[in-house]
């Protein structure tokens, strides 16, 4: 049996801290945290186990974790490996984690009075969205975030500070505009460990939260996409709405929030209600500079035809105009339909009726039988699909 150990080295700091995964032939894979403020040490080790577990998944037939882990945590993760198992079963397994000790405490030994809700923000539209739709609907109560966590690490390589100092500098315009404070944390855990980031990047993301649960009994990763297209998508996503609550433990809840919008209604509602902090948003992954958007790319166009598809203006985040070649550079495929479909509707519902709108109808429409090919168990989620495209396309 393949068994990894996972503790905490020792002599880390209030601010530095160090998790350490040692296989059987003795080597060790070392993912080095770092705050920009002193913050207190959980009681368990329920983030690092978050961090390693898809390295685990694959690696492993047991987890040995040298430390507590909360027995809610435990209880979750399992469940967890089982919806990863059932995406990719030739690729993920189940492994068996055994700690030193489970915590059954329902909160941190040494906490706040009143313990807060921190939110990961990447400065895109997804994260703006969940941060700032409570100021206008203040609905469910208690999910009002208290601070927002900033990584250095995930979007910007841990090399590039230079792009991750401007991008910090429009995220603070953003959080203080709000009136909620910014923690900022440096992670090499992509350089580090090495995992398929588009699985992993959900159980990354609880792990820094965790790293704050001391201070915050909830910990929120804004939703990518929403549930209609999740019911469907013929592939996971690795932060969603039906596994990234499956990462929260006795000492800190992990909240999935906004997956009832689907991003084009995110851009329209940050358009109308907060166009100026939209302006500050961050979402180009595929431009030369990660703090800039370029604005010709997929992320890019998607972001110019959902302005418009609300009437609103493209110089609310870019510089120059849309062109008509710029629809070139989306990528059409079935992996990719849940994100066009709602854009189209979007359109159609406001009366938008550009040629563009014509043109992306006609390249999705061969794709719906393929996705149906691609993915046996579809079921009930098919018949969603293709009625949305009998909505959505001329009838012959």
């Amino acid at each position: 049996m393949t068994i990894l150990t996972l503790e905490s080295e020792s002599g880390c700091s209030e601010r530095q801290r160090t998790m350490v995964l040692h296989s059987p032939d003795a080597r060790a894979i070392r993912v080095q945290t770092e705050t920009d403020a002193p913050v207190e040490m959980p009681d368990t080790l329920d983030g690092p186990a978050c961090a390693s577990i898809f390295y685990a998944m694959q690696h492993c037939q047991k987890l040995v974790i040298k430390g507590a882990v909360s027995e809610k945590f435990l209880r979750n993760i399992f469940e967890f490996q089982e919806a990863w198992h059932c995406h990719y079963p030739d690729l993920y397994h189940v492994v068996d984690i055994e700690p030193t000790e489970i915590s059954t405490s329902e909160t941190p030994s040494k906490s706040a009075p009143d313990r807060g809700v921190i939110q990961t923000f990447s400065g895109g539209v997804d994260s703006i969205f969940s941060l700032t739709r409570r100021c206008v609907d203040s609905e469910p109560i208690g999910v009002n975030a208290t601070s927002a966590l900033l990584v250095h690490g995930f979007d910007v390589p841990c090399a590039n500070q230079s792009d991750f100092d401007t991008l910090r500098k429009r995220i603070e315009k953003i959080t203080d505009n709000l009136g909620v404070q910014l923690h900022v944390l440096k992670t090499s855990y992509r350089d580090s460990l090495p995992t398929n980031w588009e699985h992993s990047h959900g159980a990354a993301l609880a792990s820094v939260l965790h790293h704050h649960a001391p201070m915050n009994r909830l910990g929120i990763i804004a939703s990518s996409d929403p549930y209609n297209y999740v019911s469907f998508v013929p592939h996971a996503w690795g932060s969603n709405p039906a596994t990234d609550h499956l990462l929260s433990g006795n000492e800190l809840e992990i909240f999935h929030d906004g997956a009832g919008y689907s991003r084009p209604q995110k851009i329209a509602f940050l358009a109308k209600e907060v166009p100026q902090l939209l302006s500050l948003a961050q979402f180009c992954w595929q431009g030369e500079r990660r703090a800039e958007n370029c604005g010709k790319c997929d992320k890019c166009v998607h972001t110019r035809l959902s302005l418009r598809a609300v009437g609103q203006s493209e110089s609310i985040c870019f510089e120059t105009p849309f062109q008509s070649n710029m629809l070139e550079n989306i990528n059409f495929g079935a992996e990719t339909l849940g994100d066009l479909l709602p854009l189209i509707h979007l359109a159609e519902s406001n009366g938008y009726t550009d040629p563009w709108v014509s043109k992306i109808k006609e390249r999705v429409a061969p794709f719906m039988p393929v996705m149906h090919k691609s993915n046996r168990s579809l079921g009930r989620s098919m018949r969603y699909f293709q009625a949305a495209i009998r909505e959505l396309l001329p009838s012959k």
